[in-house]
């Protein structure tokens, strides 16, 4: 009977740290190409409901713009709440591309040292992530502007909600519009390099 108790005893013990070898082994080791795709895919689709999020802000603008007097007031309301809901996907656009980038930087660390892959491989994929988060960069600044755009003819209407104060603000729309088209575009860039990222690492991962 002892010697009974005394063999559970040992195997509860291996259990015990067997079980604390792996949660303390996991803990500490960096994310594994299935935690950067995982990141990587809700990043994208964040941000591709960015884009069609612009599209509608875009639009309101320019039923705003052509506005007659008696629908001033209720297109302005609707650009204001297209204006606010854009700035809210941007920030889970943000929150997203900063877990994406966190989960892909260690990844990549843990990965510099990887036998599993040629050194030809590994290149190809770090020039191409490494392209991903210059773009990712790049459309992250030209939002700015955007978006500042946005809020100044969104400040100044609302001071001023009449046709001559809408003809006033030719400049300050068609350069919205502008920035509109390069933000579009970098984000189409990111994308673009998402997939490629992502499809390279959902092969190793499989």
């Amino acid at each position: 009977m002892n010697r009974k108790l005394s063999i559970c005893s040992v195997a509860f013990r291996v259990a015990v740290v067997a079980a604390l070898t792996f949660s303390f082994g996991c803990a500490s080791s960096g994310p594994n190409a299935k935690d950067t795709v995982d990141s990587m895919s809700a990043f994208g689709n964040e941000t591709a409901k960015a884009k069609d999020v612009i599209n509608k802000t875009v639009k309101s603008l320019e039923t705003l713009t052509s506005s007659q007097a008696a629908d001033i007031r209720p297109n302005f309301d609707a650009y204001s709440k297209a204006v606010a809901a854009l700035d809210e996907q941007a920030k889970l656009v943000k929150a997203n591309a900063d877990k994406m980038k966190a989960n892909g930087d260690l990844f990549f660390k843990d990965w510099e040292g990887s036998e599993t892959i040629t050194p030809e491989r590994r290149a190809q994929l770090s020039a191409s992530y490494t392209k991903m988060t210059a773009d990712m960069t790049a459309a992250k600044e030209s939002f700015v502007p955007f978006m500042a755009s946005l809020k100044d003819i969104q400040s100044y209407l609302t001071l001023d909600q009449t046709l001559k104060g809408i003809n006033s603000m030719g400049g300050l729309v068609q350069k919205a519009k502008d920035n509109s088209v390069t933000v579009n575009s970098q984000l189409d860039a990111v994308l673009m390099d998402l997939n490629s990222v992502r499809g390279m690492l959902s092969t190793k991962s499989k």
